[in-house]
């Protein structure tokens, strides 16, 4: 027996009008949260972009110091380096195990060294370190010669290094989170007083923009 034509468009109808109404309000909300999404996604990749060109821009900024002092202070190399655990600079974790140089300039005719000078265990200067954390110096100056140390004399040494200048970096905190560092390749290029109190004031201004280059190490 067939069913007649005006219960089966009763029944389409009866089975289409809740259908009509959840679309015609969850339509909008659906669309709504797209464009939500869609908007916060744009804004989250807008930040990091922005983050991105800060820090560029923060270390072309000491790439480009570096390279002036070098060049007007007759420096054979110059380099910044920062302490890390492996993975995330110092500060912001609770160890900093290494040391790794993140910034160089070389006379003409001075090699470059900044991918001899990874991962370093913070330990190997620790003497020199410390004097910058309990004594509060505001560089140390090396003889290389001199060093009693064999292994940290060795290191200079064996590159050619006849006197190290180093420099502390600080953050805004006051903690020590990097040194600067200036290497000569004969002592009759030994600093003078007014250059070792320039270099001073120098790692002061460069402190605060390696605190704004967060970087971490694979």
């Amino acid at each position: 027996m067939s069913t007649p034509i005006h219960q089966i468009v009763n029944v389409t109808s009866e089975n289409m009008l809740p259908a009509a109404i959840i679309t015609g309000i969850l339509g909008p909300l659906i669309v709504l949260a797209l464009r939500y999404f869609l908007q916060n996604n744009k804004n989250a990749n807008k930040k990091k972009q922005q983050e991105f060109d800060f820090i560029v821009k923060n270390q072309d900024i000491i790439n480009n110091r570096l390279n002036i002092l070098q060049e007007e202070l007759g420096l054979d190399r110059v380099w910044v380096c920062q302490f890390h655990n492996g993975g995330n600079f110092w500060p912001g974790n609770q160890s900093m195990k290494k040391l790794s140089v993140i910034f160089e300039s070389t006379d003409s005719c001075v090699s470059t060294d900044i991918m001899k000078m990874q991962n370093i265990p913070v330990s190997f200067f620790s003497g020199l370190i410390q004097q910058f954390v309990t004594e509060n110096k505001n560089f140390i100056e090396l003889q290389v010669e001199k060093i009693k140390d064999n292994a940290l004399r060795s290191y200079w040494s064996t590159r050619g290094v006849e006197c190290v200048y180093l420099y502390p970096i600080y953050c805004m905190d006051q903690m020590l989170v990097g040194l600067m560092g200036v290497e000569q390749t004969n002592t009759d290029k030994r600093l003078t007083n007014d250059t070792t109190s320039q270099l001073c004031d120098e790692s002061k201004k460069l402190s605060g923009y390696i605190a704004n280059v967060v970087v971490k190490r694979d």
